[in-house]
């Protein structure tokens, strides 16, 4: 769908080479090759642009019909997914400093939806504005998963359960993904914020609050990272605990059966000479033997705390 804006933020019907603001949600492979020729950009700009897997970069767009087109390709997530490589995914903008074109899988920012707001801000302004609200998303999703690493820190002093350690595997695999996309992405905005810098077209503050959002987002996965990381190790020192424990537990079950196991194998022998033999009594005593010295040595594991 194809939302176009003219400069005083109304909805328009006008050529897209002279809106202020066109926002294209959930393209079909038609309407980006309608835009591509439209804007006369290059016909690879939109190849990968619903892959996780694309890279961030700000450039130069050559041979471009917008006068003095740059593209941006930033990346924002999608809480409706459940793959991350299908959450994440990548927004492109292209502007000059009268236009913006933005190209996005989701509805675009609250800000980019109100006309006065629309009108009032630059357009750098506004490109700013979606940028902060993607950083928003990522946010929104890392407090999520800052309450999941806190159960799984619960389960991981508690409990070795398969659900549990899918759990760490799951969210390992997330903050993977988070982490090499915002690497990718802090580059490619303090290269874009340099320039509007440069430029003075974009307010002061809206610049430092982009900037400190992506700082701390990439701080939080970091750190999110290294806390699962220490969770999981965890719950491998856990399951080795546990695995120690089970085998102290069945080498002292194999001790304590082997005592009369011993007793009886000495008096099966076939040989003269043996204490009892001629006993009517003798096979009993035999038997309590063995079991008396069986029960002592139970005794004696159990004070080491070799049968917990």
């Amino acid at each position: 769908m194809l939302t176009v804006y003219d400069k005083n933020g109304s909805t328009t019907s006008d050529n897209l080479l002279s809106a202020k603001l066109a926002i294209l949600v959930n393209p079909t492979s038609e309407e980006l090759t309608n835009i591509e020729k439209t804007i006369g950009c290059d016909a690879h700009v939109f190849t990968k642009q619903t892959s996780a897997t694309e890279v961030s970069h700000f450039n130069i767009l050559p041979k471009c019909k917008i006068k003095n087109a740059r593209i941006f390709v930033s990346f924002n997530f999608d809480a409706g997914q459940t793959k991350v490589e299908d959450a994440i995914y990548p927004t492109i903008a292209i502007f000059n400093s009268q236009q913006l074109i933005l190209v996005l899988q989701k509805n675009p920012a609250p800000t980019l939806e109100d006309q006065k707001a629309i009108a009032k801000l630059s357009v750098e302004d506004l490109l700013i504005k979606q940028l902060l609200y993607q950083n928003h998303c990522f946010n929104e999703e890392l407090n999520k998963i800052k309450q999941q690493l806190d159960q799984l820190d619960h389960a991981a002093r508690t409990t070795t359960k398969t659900k549990s350690l899918k759990e760490a595997t799951d969210l390992t695999r997330t903050l993977v993904y988070f982490n090499h996309t915002m690497d990718d992405q802090v580059s490619s905005i303090e290269a874009l914020t340099d320039f509007l810098k440069e430029q003075h077209s974009a307010n002061s503050i809206f610049i430092i609050d982009l900037l400190l959002s992506q700082r701390r987002i990439t701080k939080k996965i970091k750190v999110y990272r290294d806390l699962l990381e220490s969770i999981n190790g965890l719950f491998s020192a856990m399951m080795d605990n546990h695995l120690n424990n089970l085998m102290k537990y069945l080498d002292s079950i194999a001790l304590i059966i082997s005592i009369p196991a011993l007793i009886s194998g000495i008096w099966g022998m076939n040989v003269g000479g043996l204490p009892g033999k001629d006993n009517e009594f003798g096979f009993l005593w035999v038997i309590l033997f063995g079991a008396a010295l069986a029960i002592i040595s139970a005794l004696f594991l159990r004070k080491k705390n070799y049968l917990k």
